[in-house]
């Protein structure tokens, strides 16, 4: 008997799940905390670690969202500067030198008979230099930039933005469900070794009763020494079980309070207890539904979309791209020879072409072909491995519920044993050994029934995610 209770109660515990994080110290709660399945999702949702990184990565991703939708429009930038010459650069150029000289004037005989009014006569070259610009130099300047054509690098950068967003979304949703089927199956878990605590207890108090039916019966010479003593080892023993239930219990709640983010001082009272509640659902339909609602296959088909936009971006790298410049300066010296404040401005049409990268264009697109490829393969193995899971979650819902139908049965025959067998110890008719067999038969029958109800509703969870939650 021992045995076979040590193996149902570890089996409880084991399905709390063993999940911890961190607690919530902005969280205030009374001494007590009445809390259904619902609720205990609903906590989770809000306050358990997993989610609340979930949510951040999604604030990230939306983040990018802006950040891809800014490079449609300009950049406007401003910049100052102030630079001293050390030595302004100069050339050398000739001047000629002039002198104002009259010219003698002579009759037909080569006699001077005068002179003529003076005129401009080279007499000679000077040099010198002009300074290319002054010492000083301040310039303020506002530029804008705006691309006007990419060959669509922009749109694709902000598609792939955007499917990485949904794509976030997706891990999600699939974070919720993960957290949720934990939360289940820790809330079942506890619901189910407390239950098994009560049953154990129950039991104890058939044992006492019983003990002090055996003490009568050897008191008055009924019933042997034999039969006194292992009623009392057999009430230990079950009293020692009762203690590791109790040990068990607390473990169970703690580990739903960190999984829920609750301190764990509060103290958790479970209002639900294990109940059947029949869900059907046929197989071909579950792995159907599971193909195009589960995350991870969204998410995997919005992979394919955004490598196929990244290699959209790769063939472009190789295709002319215009944009448009404009500056805005107010400088001094205004210009070469003007030593003073003033604006200037500018506009550059700017088109860029790539000649020649080495043959990495080339190898780059190889490899968002192959990246592409690699997801398609993916996809459609892991539609295999869903349609797997379903049916894996399916069979066991099936198992469960095929275990349910006979398990109720055999709780209402071994009450019934029970009492027979009592009666038929009291009269003498059965042995001290033959009736605690019978009374263990009802025992183990009823942890059996309350684990096969637990067992069902962990796995139907199950099955729901599978699906896609």
């Amino acid at each position: 008997m021992r045995r076979i209770l040590m193996g149902v109660t570890v089996t409880a515990v084991f399905l709390t799940g063993v999940g911890v994080f961190g607690e919530d110290s902005t969280s205030t709660y009374k001494d007590s905390l009445f809390l259904t399945l619902e609720d205990a999702q609903k906590i989770s949702m809000e306050q358990n670690q997993t989610i609340l990184i979930a949510k951040e990565r999604l604030i990230e991703k939306q983040a990018g969202i802006g950040t891809a939708r800014a490079g449609f429009l300009p950049s406007i930038s401003f910049q100052g500067s102030y630079t001293r010459l050390g030595k302004i650069p100069a050339f050398s150029m000739a001047i000629p030198q002039y002198t104002l000289t009259p010219l003698g004037v002579y009759d037909i005989l080569g006699n001077p008979i005068g002179y003529t009014d003076p005129v401009m006569i080279m007499t000679g070259v000077d040099s010198m230099e002009l300074e290319m610009g002054k010492s000083e130099n301040y310039l303020f300047r506002g530029s804008l930039q705006q691309p006007l054509f990419t060959w669509g690098t922009l749109l694709n950068s902000y598609r792939i933005a955007s499917i990485s967003l949904e794509i976030e979304r997706e891990n999600y949703n699939k974070t919720e469900n993960e957290v949720r089927l934990q939360v289940t199956q820790s809330f079942l878990g506890t619901v189910l070794v407390q239950q098994t605590l009560d049953l154990m207890e129950e039991s104890y108090a058939q044992m006492q009763r019983h003990l002090e039916q055996v003490e009568k019966l050897y008191e008055n010479g009924m019933a042997e020494r034999l039969d006194f003593l292992r009623a009392r080892v057999e009430l230990s023993n079950i009293h020692t079980q009762v203690v590791r239930v109790r040990g068990q219990v607390d473990i169970a709640t703690s580990a739903l309070k960190s999984l829920l983010a609750l301190p764990q001082d509060v103290e958790l009272i479970l209002e639900e207890g294990l109940e059947y509640e029949p869900y059907e659902i046929g197989l071909e339909e579950a792995m159907k539904i599971a193909v195009e609602k589960r995350p991870e296959i969204i998410a995997m088909r919005l992979t394919k979309e955004m490598t196929e936009k990244a290699l959209s971006i790769e063939r472009a790298r190789n295709k002319p791209k215009l944009a448009l410049v404009y500056n805005y300066d107010y400088k001094k010296p205004l210009r070469m020879m003007e030593n003073k404040w003033g604006t200037d401005w500018n506009i550059t049409l700017a088109l860029s072409l790539p000649i020649f990268q080495g043959g990495s264009y080339i190898s780059k697109v190889k490899q968002r072909k192959a990246q592409l490829k690699q997801v398609e393969y993916g996809l459609s193995q892991f539609e295999d491995v869903v349609r797997l899971d379903v049916k894996s979650c399916w069979l066991a819902v099936q198992q469960e519920k095929e275990i349910l139908a006979y398990q109720e049965e055999n709780v209402s025959r071994a009450e019934e044993a029970l009492k027979l067998a009592e009666e038929k110890y009291r009269n003498g008719m059965i042995t001290n050994l033959e009736y605690m067999d019978i009374q263990l038969v009802l025992t183990r029958a009823k942890l059996e029934w309350v684990s096969s109800i637990a067992n069902y509703n962990i796995a139907m969870e199950k099955l729901i995610v599978a699906m896609g939650g």
